[in-house]
């Protein structure tokens, strides 16, 4: 058995009209850094989900349109392939070469989710062939039984997500009881390259042999009726899996093409509908112009009339006062001075003659007046006819504009539901489908029952312990790992066999406060990838890490911090200048020191738009 890494090379999400989500790795270091709920975490959980976990991928706003996600690996010699899987789960496509982006040319190979004992044609099988661990045993329980090994066993080992990296527990274990011999044995075969096909189950008692193969005949005899329920049902709709899988192919591509109609024709008439828009708003202003002009015309026809009644006056006084020049000079009808004792060099109030000046003169300004009203008016008359024909014009354009969008609605309506038909005959192929599913995973079931009842059943009770020399060995590699991050009071280190976890100068690691359990865990996790490589033993290759600086940034307690230490550079320093043929990926809030960055792939998230990369999924601007 020997050392054969896979490499990280790419992680991509992609979706129609999307613009790719894309993370590029190197071999060794690689830091993904920044501000808080950009995605960093996101990019741990997805890389577990790519690697065959059957849980669904977190659901977050900024994976909304996207479909598929992609992980791109790179093995020992070179060849590079592509997992693909849709972001609704199930099973995977293995591509030929890097797809990190890009529409593949080629088929792909389907590779099951779920790993299955004697099937070569899941994800698991793919990978553990890829770094020499498969057709490998662990035990899974005290009585000897055994397993088949699956890649996800590994992936608890090695892709760390924050919830785990805190937890008090083991690094070994996942915190479920029921698996922990299986994790453990895991653990033993990464370390000794040995796994438990060679042993023997404990044999069971007569009672303990006829209770099992009583509950097995009856559920085997549950399963024989459930699939019989299951293919009446399949009878009765009349359909082959193949004829299933082939309607279903053909409605998503004509699905596909219709929602590209429909979203065409819905891009049209929104254009149609914003030009209606523009044209009633100008319509409107237009008519707002045009009482505005009309209420101005109307008063100011009040103020020609009152124009005409003033020069009419002042016409009268002007005509009236000329009459006075041609009389015989009497008494003053005024002062009723006589005509020898007026003064006419002097003005008083009966100054006729200064009254018919100033009337003409009064008439004059008030025609002035009229004449620059006659002016305003006219402009106003011509903007109002140049605004009505302008008017006029837009009115056959609004017009075809609403027969246009009439016609493009009731289309689109009808296209919609059609749609909907279209999704809901999916949908029974996807059912249909699915019962051919449920019906291999049953006999699958009962192929594993009648399996375990006709195994072979001895009498030994195995034994399956870490030798002390290698659990030895093993803590050493975590102190010199803790020792060269200068992690405090790491000058005695070693593996407690009843806790299965290290124990760090007396005290056992699991106990001690999060932020501390984070680096630790980290130590772990790192300490187990050094140790096959040093021994030559299969591996990944790679861990994935997520918050393993917890104590400078949020510790439980003053015991728990590790500020104002050197931990964090020399924990960086060491991991980038002692990996290069392996590879360790960092999800960090803080940036990695400065004067490793040219040594290291680092990725910084702003959380700006403005400013650098936004986070994992591009920005969108509402």
């Amino acid at each position: 058995m020997t050392w054969n890494p896979l490499q990280l090379k790419g992680l991509s999400f992609t979706g129609q009209n999307k613009n790719p989500a894309f993370l590029e790795f190197q071999n060794g270091l690689n830091v993904i850094c920044g501000a808080s709920e950009t995605g960093k975490s996101f990019i741990a959980e997805a890389i577990n989900f790519l690697l065959g976990s059957k849980d669904p991928l977190r659901d977050i706003p900024e994976r909304v349109g996207y479909d598929q996600a992609r992980l791109v690996f790179q093995s020992i010699d070179e060849r590079v392939f592509t997992i693909e899987r849709s972001l609704s789960g199930g099973d995977f496509r293995q591509l030929e070469g890097n797809w990190l982006l890009g529409n593949p040319n080629i088929e792909g190979i389907t590779l099951r989710q779920k790993h299955t004992q004697g099937r070569d044609d899941s994800l698991s099988v793919c990978l553990l062939s890829s770094i020499g661990l498969a057709d490998k045993y662990v035990r899974k329980n005290k009585e000897g039984n055994t397993q088949s090994l699956s890649f996800r066993d590994i992936v608890k080992l090695i892709v760390i997500q924050e919830d785990d990296i805190i937890k008090r527990k083991s690094a070994i274990f996942s915190g479920q009881h029921i698996t922990q011999t299986a994790e453990y044995s895991v653990f033993k075969l990464l370390l000794t390259g040995v796994d438990d096909s060679a042993l023997i189950t404990h044999t069971e008692t007569q009672t303990e042999i006829e209770n099992n193969r009583k509950n097995n005949r009856t559920k085997i005899g549950f399963i024989d009726e459930m699939i019989e329920e299951l293919r009446s049902e399949i009878n009765e709709i009349g359909i082959s899996r193949t004829e299933a899988e082939a309607q279903l192919l053909q409605i998503q591509t004509y699905s596909d093409a219709q929602q590209e109609i429909i979203d065409q024709t819905q891009r049209d008439l929104n254009v149609k509908i914003d030009r209606r828009y523009t044209v009633k708003r100008e319509v409107l202003r237009f008519s707002d112009r045009i009482n505005e002009i009309n209420g101005l015309l109307a008063r100011f026809d009040l103020l020609k009339s009152h124009y005409q009644i003033d020069i009419e006056r002042l016409s009268a006084i002007e005509e009236s006062g000329s009459l006075f020049v041609y009389l015989e000079r009497t008494s003053c009808p005024l002062c009723g001075a006589e005509p020898n004792e007026q003064h006419q060099e002097e003005i008083c109030d009966g100054d006729v003659e200064s009254v018919v000046y100033a009337a003409t003169a009064e008439i004059a300004k008030v025609e002035k007046l009229s004449l620059e009203l006659d002016q305003t008016m006219s402009d106003l008359v011509s903007e109002c006819e140049l605004i009505t024909t302008e008017q006029n014009q837009l009115e056959p354009e609004l017009q075809l504009l609403n027969q246009e969008i009439q016609e493009i609605t009731n289309p689109l309506r009808d296209a919609r539901n059609s749609f909907s038909e279209i999704i809901n005959q999916s949908s029974e192929m996807k059912r249909v489908i699915d019962l051919f599913n449920r019906v291999e995973q049953l006999q699958e079931k009962k192929s594993a029952l009648l399996t375990e009842a006709n195994k072979p059943i001895n009498n030994a009770r195995p034994q399956v312990d870490l030798s002390k020399s290698v659990l030895d060995d093993f803590a050493q590699k975590i102190q010199s790992l803790l020792q060269a991050w200068n992690f405090p009071n790491s000058n005695r280190v070693y593996f407690d066999e009843s806790k299965k976890d290290i124990v760090i100068n007396g005290k056992l690691r699991s106990s001690q406060g999060k932020g501390l359990r984070a680096i630790t865990h980290a130590a772990m996790t790192i300490g187990i990838m050094e140790f096959c490589k040093e021994w030559e033993l299969p591996h990944s290759g790679f861990v994935v890490l997520d918050s393993p600086l917890l104590a400078y940034y949020a510790p439980e307690s003053d015991e728990d911090s590790l500020e104002g230490s050197d931990l964090f550079v020399r924990f960086y320093e060491y991991l980038a200048n002692n990996h290069e043929d392996s590879q360790i990926i960092i999800l960090e809030n803080d940036h990695p020191p400065s004067n490793i960055t040219g040594k290291i792939s680092s990725t910084v998230f702003t959380n700006n738009p403005n400013q650098g990369r936004y986070g994992l999924f591009p920005f969108i601007r509402e």
